[in-house]
């Protein structure tokens, strides 16, 4: 992308040292420790910002990144624009177009191939001129099948792959584990607050083996029993499964739709597991919503803060994706909600779940 956007000296230096570091913020197992991060720190925690503090706090890296220490974390930035921080983080980043080919390849699946090479020929940028001041990515006109075959392999991905009910029960469970260790102090929370001097050293410590170490050693806690399962991959099974948009029940649709959220999620736990006679850690409840925010329409884009696709036309000029796609979104998320259990409670909450949601009280 670089080398065909003529991106070059400080500037190519600092976006491959981004590239490389652009993910080291992320805790043990990815995004599935974000959320418990969050509720210790009360949503002021996020990998991009850890991964900016690592960059100009830990004194490894700086010493390897040296005078572009700064130049890095500014690409990084989420107040950032422009070119360099859109190849990194953008509607056609290199991040995306890598794992979707990728991840395809590896599942054995085809949903994740789009024309990668015509997408990398047709990028264009931006000229600055008095009205337009900064450089934006845009794909010239004779690339807009390319880039609609990458929106649509995204889209496909999330549908078939990352949210498959094997995958999110999956990640349901070993969430579930982690929240379940931090709150029976089996993870120190304390040590992994923000605020903290030596937060940093504390979070890089804790890496995917330790957590996992941390929680087996102690048993008497349910997070030691769910990691144990997923060794085992004696995964908790669907209990009940709703698709909410076309459930016919408008108490349901009402409940999981426009009500749910976390407490409503953990009030649903509680009462099902009542039903079942076991704790409500073997209970997860899960709302998954599959949207694709690379088809939404400009003007949706720009009101979320973020940036919409742009196609250079043959004459220079530069509109909108939304004045040439026919795939533009503008219906619903795809929305199912879950409730996994173990086996052996399935059957109890096929029987019971469906009443005990139409039946809460706001």
């Amino acid at each position: 992308m670089a080398r065909h956007l003529q991106i070059e000296g400080n500037d190519l230096t600092a976006l491959r040292y981004a590239a490389l570091l652009h993910d080291v913020g992320h805790g043990p197992f990815s995004h599935v420790f974000e959320a418990p991060l969050q509720e210790i720190n009360e949503k002021d925690a996020t990998h991009e910002e850890i991964t900016c503090r690592i960059i100009r706090e830990d004194e490894e890296v700086n010493a390897v990144l040296g005078e572009a220490t700064d130049d890095v974390a500014a690409i990084l930035s989420l107040d950032r624009n422009g070119i360099l921080h859109q190849i990194i983080s953008g509607n056609i980043d290199a991040d995306k177009m890598d794992y979707l080919r990728r991840d395809s390849y590896h599942t054995g699946v085809a949903y994740g191939n789009f024309d990668l090479e015509r997408v990398l020929h047709t990028l264009r940028k931006t000229r600055k001129t008095r009205e337009r001041q900064r450089e934006d990515l845009v794909i010239h006109e004779k690339g807009i099948d390319a880039i609609e075959s990458f929106r649509l392999a995204r889209f496909l991905m999330h549908a078939q792959v990352y949210y498959h009910h094997t995958n999110v029960v999956a990640n349901g469970m070993l969430q579930r584990a982690i929240k379940v260790a931090i709150r029976d102090h089996v993870v120190d929370a304390e040590k992994i607050r923000i605020g903290r001097d030596d937060f940093l050293e504390n979070y890089l410590a804790l890496d995917d083996a330790r957590l996992l170490a941390r929680i087996l050693r102690q048993p008497e806690s349910t997070a030691a029993d769910l990691v144990t399962r997923l060794e085992r991959r004696d995964l908790f099974k669907r209990g009940y499964e709703s698709n909410v948009p076309q459930e016919e029940d408008y108490l349901l649709r009402y409940h999981l739709g426009t009500k749910f959220t976390p407490e409503r999620a953990q009030a649903i736990e509680e009462a099902v597991a009542g039903e079942c006679g076991c704790s409500p850690d073997c209970i997860i409840a899960d709302l998954v919503k599959i949207e694709n925010s690379l088809f939404k329409s400009a003007s949706t884009l720009l009101e979320e803060d973020k940036f919409p696709f742009l196609i250079e036309r043959r004459d220079g000029t530069v509109k909108e994706i939304d004045s040439f796609s026919t795939l533009t979104y503008t219906g619903e998320p795809r929305t199912t909600f879950y409730l996994f259990c173990p086996e052996e409670y399935r059957q109890t909450v096929q029987g019971c779940a469906g009443e005990i949601i139409a039946g809460m009280n706001e």
